[in-house]
């Protein structure tokens, strides 16, 4: 997990690197590591400041991609907000009589497709994306 720490902060610096009036969203795979990282240390008795001192980014930054927001991406009134992804575990049927698919599609809530996958891409894309 150290490895995976080391990285992330090393891409947080790269993200922030160059840009004017703050860093921007971060993608959702470094948002992902963060939350999974929080948990991970929570669960060894670590406290969220000494979690947000390792990650390099704000306390209110880490609560709202707990929350699946970014900051700042508040809806406005009425507005829909696209659901985060959700983890989903794939347990093949063991009926005969059905047909396995052949090829799959993952698509995003932001609108995004992979098509054309077999059943261990789709698994590996989706592991890759930290679902």
């Amino acid at each position: 997990m150290e490895k995976e720490l080391e990285q992330f902060r090393q891409e947080v610096e790269r993200q922030r690197a160059g840009r004017r009036g703050g860093s921007g969203p971060f993608p959702e795979p470094l948002r992902a590591f963060a939350v999974r990282y929080l948990e991970y240390a929570q669960e060894k008795g670590d406290t969220v400041k000494a979690v947000v001192e390792r990650l390099g980014v704000s306390e209110p930054t880490l609560q709202a991609w707990r929350r699946g927001q970014t900051p700042g991406s508040k809806a406005r009134r009425g507005e829909q907000r696209a659901a985060p992804l959700v983890p989903v575990v794939v347990h093949p049927r063991k009926e005969e009589g059905l047909r396995a698919a052949t090829t799959f599609a993952v698509v995003s809530p932001q609108g995004w497709r992979v098509e054309g996958l077999g059943l261990e891409e789709a698994a590996q894309l989706l592991r890759r994306l930290a679902c």
